[in-house]
């Protein structure tokens, strides 16, 4: 079954349970349904078909709901990307995925049409109209969502990564891969059926939210989808909506616990919770299980192959710096430069088979032959595995770096440094952070003596997303570089060691509970 006859199911056994909460409001399956079928019918008229790629730009809503919906009823897919992105980025979006067609609101829209040409009505915009562009207010004329018969190999979603150039790498999941994911890497693994309340805490532009969002909709349970995440604003939806289950990243989970040690109570309905995409520090590990009533979970995973390992309660006490083990349809291996299987113990590159690899990278078959060997896939992660299975971090091969669960590429930050004023030479490093997991600290080369932190950081925040933006900035004489004129990023990590980027930030939010 493809994915629209998966919740189909649902809509004729229970047409009135809650599907989605969201935006203070909420909708049944039938809704839902009937919804997605005026979203349907819109994308339809626009020229949408199978195969198709309709590039999004939604903040978490009702409406990104039916557009990835709709779009599967279709047979075309998604990408999603962030609101924040500047033009330059969705115009290299575009072009990678081969999208034609556009939902997203006004503003991501303005910023597109500076610097490509689009055909108006290709594009969707939900929120304040902009003259020759269709509007979301048109779906509501429609008729309810027809059951279709897609095939579920289909491609659906395009994930974008990119690698060390920061060229974009779509990674292309088909229906049947959603599927499988909702199912082995959720109903079976965390023991999820139609009762459980799902939350979704982070941008649905992020595989995570993403996730959350549609697979509680595959297995008949009911999503509840946070327009924007705050300690505060999370407890509150858990108690509202009677959460049981959801997956934070490690920043979201040490704010939480901040909150709950701050005298916020809550979470009484919250069966299950796991930790994503970042490391957690053994000192908040300790926290979870010594401040939450539910059941805590680490996991460790990536986009290309979904959850990988499991790290569950009745593990986490002799096995706390661990993530877990491989979970029963995942072979992990850890390998060597020359793609040798390391014996226990020995640190080497992460790699793994499993049931819900991805389908490649979209129209990259270079990349996606590089990132395999013999149908191991390659995650640039380090670790080690001990005499029990359990699998422990080691740091990654790239230079990605990690804020929040979001990945940071160096290269796409410089980009745009170089050109800020006063910026002679840069380099982007990552170094831990408390707040974020990873913060993002630039190192720069002055051209100028007037050259000005804060003037730097506005011109940042006007052509980065929000993620990218630098949360410091050091200036330094001289970048240290190879022979062959590589920047020496090991070494400034080395020198930055320890280095409070987020210092400030933490200043200002503590100073905000207080005053709350």
């Amino acid at each position: 079954m493809n994915i629209i006859q998966h919740v189909s199911r649902h809509v004729h056994a229970m047409p009135d349970k809650v599907a989605v909460h969201v935006g203070g409001r909420q909708y049944s399956y039938r809704q839902l349904f009937e919804r997605t079928g005026g979203m349907h019918a819109l994308l339809r008229d626009m020229g949408v078909v199978e195969g198709d790629c309709v590039l999004v730009a939604l903040d978490n809503g009702i409406e990104f709901v039916e557009t990835i919906l709709a779009a599967a009823a279709l047979g075309a897919m998604v990408a999603p990307v962030p609101t924040t992105s500047p033009p330059t980025a969705l115009q290299s979006i575009m072009r990678a995925t081969g999208a034609r067609h556009l939902v997203a609101g006004c503003v991501p829209v303005r910023r597109l049409l500076e610097v490509a040409d689009i055909d108006a009505a290709r594009v969707l915009i939900v929120g304040t109209p902009l003259d020759g562009c269709r509007n979301h207010a048109e779906s509501a004329k429609a008729n309810p969502l027809v059951p279709c018969n897609i095939d579920p190999d289909s491609d659906f979603l395009l994930t974008m990564t990119s690698g060390s150039t920061g060229t974009p790498k779509p990674i292309v999941l088909t229906q049947a891969g959603k599927i499988r994911r909702a199912f082995e890497g959720a109903r079976d693994l965390y023991g999820l059926g139609t009762d459980d309340v799902v939350i979704a805490a982070t941008p649905m532009y992020h595989s995570l939210g993403f996730r959350l969002a549609l697979m509680p909709l595959l297995l008949g349970a009911t999503s509840v989808v946070m327009p924007a995440f705050t300690p505060r604003a999370y407890i509150e939806a858990v108690d509202r909506h009677k959460v049981t289950f959801s997956i934070l990243v490690s920043s979201q989970i040490e704010s939480v616990l901040d909150d709950i040690a701050h005298g916020s109570r809550g979470l009484a309905s919250l069966k299950t919770l796991v930790s994503s995409s970042a490391l957690l520090r053994p000192e908040v590990k300790t926290r979870c299980l010594q401040q939450l009533d539910c059941a805590f979970h680490e996991c460790y995973g990536a986009s290309e192959v979904g959850i990988v390992t499991d790290l569950g309660p009745c593990d986490a006490g002799e096995h706390q710096g661990s993530v877990g083990r491989a979970l029963d349809y995942v072979d992990l291996k850890i390998f060597d430069q020359n793609a040798n299987e390391l014996p226990v113990g020995q640190v080497g590159e992460i790699c793994c088979r499993t049931t819900t690899l991805f389908d490649g990278y979209y129209r990259q078959p270079a990349a996606t032959a590089a990132s395999m060997r013999d149908r191991y896939f390659l995650t640039g992660d380090l670790g080690y595995v001990d005499e029990e299975g359990y699998l422990y971090l080691a740091g990654r091969k790239k230079d990605i770096i990690i804020v929040g669960g979001a990945n940071v590429y160096p290269d796409d930050v410089e980009q745009v440094l170089r050109t800020a004023p006063g910026v002679g030479d840069c380099a982007v490093i990552g170094v831990a952070d408390d707040y974020f997991g990873e913060a993002v600290l630039a190192c720069i080369v002055t051209s100028s003596d007037d050259a000005d932190p804060r003037t730097i950081q506005a011109y940042c925040i006007e052509r980065l997303a929000d993620y990218q933006v630098p949360q410091a900035y050091e200036f330094v004489d001289q970048l240290p570089r190879t022979s062959l004129g590589k920047i020496r990023r090991q070494a400034l990590r080395e020198r930055f060691d320890g280095y409070d980027a987020t210092a400030r930030l933490r200043q200002l939010r503590h100073a905000i509970q207080h005053r709350a």
